[in-house]
């Protein structure tokens, strides 16, 4: 989202404040231009403070109600807010899971019970937990700390029945060390226009958010509650990671100018949808959209998708925390078949494991990322596997809708999940229940294993879709969701490219088709890459089509192809990108 509230004329503050510069990490992209609400924390309170024996119920009740309030408070927000997509909906269900986890609340009663005030049990507790997931050698749970140290604030802010004014935020760019997920909804629908925090990693929790809302955001900036005084004038380049404060009147005037250019350069692109996305030289580049819910088809058909190339059948989970019977799955399954028909429709199979949904799971996982999660858990849980097929094969009647396998590592997974699809389609056969029975099966190439025995899936798989958030992942050995290791997270990798070069040349001798459908899939700086090195197909959310088909229409093939041969011999990512951004 773009400012609408400019910066004053900063020619008149000249003699009392100067210009500065910070820079972090470009976290969701775009210009914002307003005036900066600092977000400080409260002062933090003793974890040593007693009460009297007898005042222990009256604080054990206080504890209650807050738990009560802020639980309210974010099913409020789940149920009201129409702009959250279904990724940010798992994030805020993720938090109040964490608000009424039945031990720490249990350890918190306890301390109570001790004779502690209640925001003292609360920080022991918090802080407790805290240690212990820092110290986990589960990198997800490490990551967890920054999640249960907003929870506590929020918990101490309803013990003191504060609530802040979110209305403060209209306008507002936000300046906080961290902020809840509830916070940033409520600060976003109030009219803030830009974040700034100066912790977080590219996969946080925020960062997701801000993406999912179009907010500029720019992260992990060292000390901006510090520096950037309440009420300043703020630039915020989610481009590039550049922070301005206190800009002079040139450098405003010189951003007002790339706002209403990009706003221009926005509305120019809804003329392009009924254009069909084709290179300079003729080579038409299939262009799909990722959804996560009924609403998103829509806004993929609005703008110009030729298809779905990722439905996150997962999505399913998020409202209920369980994983819904298959006449509810047919049901979602069929309705956006049938919105989208007759484009195809790419149902990708739950999911599930790591920092997802993990019921089922027999026992806690040291390293959920390398457990049991995506194909391996659909061949543990066999009957959540098989309704969940018997429901996409009677959504498949229009013959518009693909399978779609994740995180398949060899062959032999994938030959005994379409022996599962088989017996399915035999069952339903068998009722004389109508489906496709030539319905496609294609796989998700999301490790280097996958890339590997690529020659050998080929002859199975009918379709290949290059994941590039996880192969980045695993390839790198680097925990997407990790803060700690964010620098070492890179799409742009020479040894990820090169996999994503080679998967292409196997699916190309194959005769299947390949699509890229992870975050690389809508970088401004790959398209010309991804497109040389022979991608054919790219998903993205909705809202990125417009700006993608603008750039394709703007590509030469044989031009891209030899680019990508040039970046595919070199050594590093920041060369790579370099030239690359040069490119735009």
């Amino acid at each position: 989202m773009l400012a609408e509230t400019l910066i004053p004329d900063s020619r008149h503050k000249a003699e009392t404040v100067s210009q500065g510069f910070l820079k972090g990490i470009p976290s969701s992209s775009g210009i914002a231009i307003g005036n900066a609400l600092v977000i400080e924390h409260e002062s933090v309170l003793s974890a040593d403070i007693m009460v009297s024996m007898d005042m222990t119920d009256n604080e054990c009740l206080r504890f209650k109600n807050a738990v009560k309030q802020l639980s309210e408070e974010f099913e409020e927000v789940i149920v009201s807010s129409h702009s959250l997509a279904a990724g940010a909906v798992a994030i805020i269900d993720t938090y109040n899971q964490l608000i009424n986890d039945d031990f720490i609340n249990s350890k918190v009663i306890q301390k109570i019970s001790e004779g502690f005030l209640a925001e003292s049990a609360v920080i022991r507790e918090f802080e407790y937990q805290k240690n212990i997931f820092r110290n986990s050698k589960d990198q997800i749970l490490r990551e967890r700390v920054i999640d249960l140290d907003n929870i506590k604030r929020r918990i101490l802010s309803a013990l003191s029945h504060h609530t802040p004014d979110y209305s403060t935020g209209m306008g507002k760019i936000l300046v906080v060390q961290t902020i809840s997920p509830t916070d940033l909804v409520k600060y976003k629908e109030a009219g803030a226009v830009g974040l700034i925090t100066e912790v977080g990693g590219i996969a946080s929790h925020a960062s997701i958010l801000a993406r999912s809302f179009e907010m500029p955001a720019v992260i992990g900036v060292k000390d901006a509650a510090k520096v950037i005084s309440n009420d300043a004038g703020v630039i915020i380049d989610g481009f590039t990671g550049l922070i301005i404060y206190n800009p002079d009147y040139a450098l405003s005037k010189r951003y007002e100018k790339r706002v209403s250019e990009i706003i221009e350069h926005k509305n120019s692109l809804g003329k392009l949808a009924k254009i069909k996305p084709e290179t300079i030289d003729k080579i038409h580049i299939r262009l799909l959209a990722n959804v996560d819910r009924l609403e998103d088809v829509k806004s993929a058909l609005l703008l110009g998708a030729e298809g779905i190339g990722l439905v996150r059948s997962e999505s399913l989970l998020s409202n209920t925390g369980k994983i819904p019977d298959e006449d509810i799955q047919f049901g979602w399954y069929r309705e956006i078949a049938d919105r989208m028909y007759p484009q195809e429709v790419t149902l990708r199979c739950f999911d599930i494991g790591s920092d997802k949904f993990s019921t089922g799971i027999p026992l806690h996982e040291n390293n959920p990322a390398l457990g049991l999660r995506g194909i391996r858990y659909l061949l543990y849980s066999r009957e959540i596997f098989s309704s969940q097929i018997r429901a996409i094969l009677r959504a498949s009647v229009n013959k518009n809708v693909r399978i779609m396998l994740p995180m398949i590592c060899d062959v032999s997974e994938l030959l005994t999940a379409k022996s599962i699809i088989k017996e399915c389609m035999k069952e339903l056969e068998e009722s004389g229940v109508p489906f496709d029975g030539n319905i496609p099966v294609g796989i998700m190439i999301e490790t280097p294993s996958a890339v590997v025995t690529a020659r050998n899936l080929a002859k199975i798989a009918d379709f290949f879709s290059i994941g590039t958030n996880d192969l980045t992942q695993y390839t790198l050995a680097a925990d997407r969701t990790n803060e700690l290791v964010t620098e070492y997270y890179d799409s742009f990798h020479p040894s990820v490219l090169k996999l994503i070069e080679f998967t292409c040349k196997i699916a190309k001798e194959a005769g299947i088709s390949v699509s890229i459908c992870g975050e690389l899939a809508g970088h401004a700086a790959a398209t010309p890459l991804l497109i040389g090195m022979g991608v054919s197909q790219l998903s993205v959310p909705p809202n990125l089509l417009p700006e993608l088909k603008n750039r394709i229409l703007n590509l030469d093939y044989s031009e891209s192809k030899k680019l990508s041969e040039e970046l595919l011999e070199m050594n590093n990512s920041h060369d790579i990108l370099k030239i690359l951004e040069s490119e735009q």
